[in-house]
């Protein structure tokens, strides 16, 4: 009307006046600066309304189920992602968003039907994607707004071009950056912030208001993750360190936790697949607090850490509970050694069973290592959660103990030198390792177990020590089982397939034994994925059968 415009020209010369000195010309540096800055107030994205007033509006909505302005409807679209105490909102309500998109889509000008398009375009970016309280109903209701959104952003963009529609700058925007209404929101600014290119997700958060605190930021760190597993084995590992930094929240951007699952799983996927995978302290460090430790938390672990089939990473489980069990078998023999000297003798000895270690090692530490603070110590009682036990009656408060599952027999090893190693069947368990603590006594008790002494005579002790251990743990140097025992499967009796399912156990393949109907003994596997495997069941007479495994009659 001619009052609106009277009171537009009044306001725009107000403009002017305040933020122009008197002798300015409209041709000068900053009256083009002021111009711009109206021409972005006018055409550009609108800032958010207050939250309070939305969420005030939001409530009203949630009673009534109606509104009473387009002033309301505005602020409904602008507060359809914000949550209330009992976890509601608008996206999540199925009736309550299918109406509010409806109400949207039958509003005659189309200059209110773009408010409230871009309004609930700013809902859309707010959503808690990422916080694992908002409910699963919400998450689904972001969906359908996410799709109602490309459909109106494609409908908006064909009445523009038929000149039924005045689009605002920041729809242009929108629609250079589309993929930000897809189900691969980021994906193309992976490779280009792999460059530490950051301009087009700039442009993008710049151009439509994207907070810096939306989902699209740590969307588009997860997108660089996957720009990076796409890549070869060399150029991949040249980008590891910096973005575990990135996932790990060793910059300025601030990552969810559920982000860092996402991350991590992938970066730790990847990194099996490589050729040449020599351990990686922050990846395997980083995987453990993230994800969990393999072992203790695998219902977890394979819930995340997947193959390109969505099935569990087996091969990715078991290189990081190597990692992890090599790490602690490290600090046993160098940080808790008695002395402060590390005992590489017994440390080199214990590394060469990490393959048939199963799960992660107990430690049961003496006063001194429960007590040192220091960072060194706090790193490994972190590293032992869930496996950790207090030493009793340890003797000297500087003593701890280590205890190892391979197959049927525990072997337990302790810092202080002079201690024998003990050997102990485990069924029945000679002592309890569920609780919190465990006495020193009961970890040196010779009528439940053989002992064995650290001292060199015609052999070395470390002769000694494989004659009593490697066949009844099934182990050998190279990786295959000893020829004796090879000899004794061979030889076919149930007893030897038990000892199969034992061996492959670790490996977490599954068995099928159909003997009993005339049928085979199956391994579950698939050939290539774990070559030791596939090295001694061939050995024992095995026989391969595509995409099912490897049998015997």
């Amino acid at each position: 009307t001619m009052s609106e415009l009277i009171q537009l020209q009044s306001s725009l010369s107000r403009i002017f006046r305040e933020a122009l000195p008197v002798s300015t010309s409209l041709e000068s540096p900053q009256a083009i600066k002021t111009l711009q800055k109206i021409n972005q107030e006018l055409d550009g994205i609108s800032s958010t309304p207050p939250t309070a007033s939305i969420a005030q509006v939001v409530a009203a909505y949630r009673r009534s189920q109606k509104v009473a302005s387009f002033h309301d409807l505005k602020y409904v679209c602008y507060g359809a992602a914000i949550r209330t105490q009992d976890g509601w909102c608008v996206l999540g309500d199925d009736q309550l968003r299918d109406k509010l998109l409806a109400d949207v889509e039958r509003i005659d000008e189309s200059r209110r039907r773009i408010k409230c398009f871009q309004a609930l375009l700013s809902s859309y970016f707010a959503f808690a994607r990422y916080d694992e309280q908002t409910p699963k109903a919400a998450q689904v209701g972001w969906e359908t707004l996410r799709d109602w959104l490309a459909r109106q952003r494609a409908q908006f963009q064909r009445d523009g071009a038929n000149k039924k529609l005045r689009l605002p700058g920041w729809f242009t925007v929108l629609t250079k950056h589309e993929n930000l209404l897809t189900n691969k929101p980021c994906d193309r600014y992976g490779a280009d912030m792999l460059r530490d290119d950051s301009s087009s997700v700039e442009e993008a958060r710049q151009g439509l208001g994207i907070p810096s605190d939306s989902w699209v930021m740590e969307e588009t760190i997860l997108s660089q993750m996957k720009a990076a597993v796409a890549l070869g084995d060399d150029p991949f590992k040249t980008h590891l360190d910096p973005l575990l930094k990135l996932v790990l929240g060793q910059t300025e951007m601030k990552v969810s936790d559920l982000l860092k699952r996402r991350a991590i799983a992938l970066l730790i996927s990847r990194y099996a697949r490589c050729v040449g995978k020599p351990e990686q302290p922050a990846l395997r460090d980083a995987a453990v607090a993230v994800i969990g430790n393999p072992w203790l938390k695998r219902t977890t672990w394979d819930a995340w850490v997947k193959i390109a089939s969505e099935q569990p990473d087996d091969e990715a489980r078991e290189m990081v509970n190597g990692w992890l069990t090599r790490q602690l078998i490290t600090d046993f023999f160098e940080l808790l050694s008695a002395d402060g000297q590390a005992d590489q003798r017994r440390l080199n000895y214990w590394l060469r069973f990490v393959p048939v270690i199963e799960g992660t090692p107990w430690l049961a530490l003496g006063p001194d290592a429960m007590r040192n603070n220091s960072q060194p110590y706090r790193d490994l009682r972190k590293r032992a959660k869930g496996r950790l036990l207090r030493l009793e009656n340890p003797g000297a408060s500087s003593n701890n103990a280590f205890i190892m599952k391979m197959g049927e027999w525990l072997i337990v090893e302790f810092g202080m030198t002079g201690n024998a190693c003990y050997v102990y069947p485990a069924t029945p368990m000679p002592f309890s390792l569920g609780g919190v603590a465990i006495s020193l006594h009961d970890l040196k008790d010779r009528s439940r177990g053989d002992w064995l002494r650290h001292k060199d005579g015609l052999n070395s002790w470390e002769s000694t020590f494989d004659q009593a251990i490697c066949s009844k743990v099934g182990y050998h140097p190279q990786g295959v089982v000893p020829p004796r025992v090879v000899q004794h499967i061979a030889n076919n009796d149930s007893h030897n397939f038990s000892y199969v399912e034992q061996y492959v156990k670790k490996f977490s393949l599954r068995t099928e034994n159909n003997r009993v109907t005339g049928g085979a003994f199956w391994v579950l596997t698939q050939m290539g994925k774990h070559p030791e495997v596939d090295r001694n069941l061939e050995s024992w007479g095995f026989k391969y059968k595509e995409n099912r495994g490897w049998w015997k009659q």
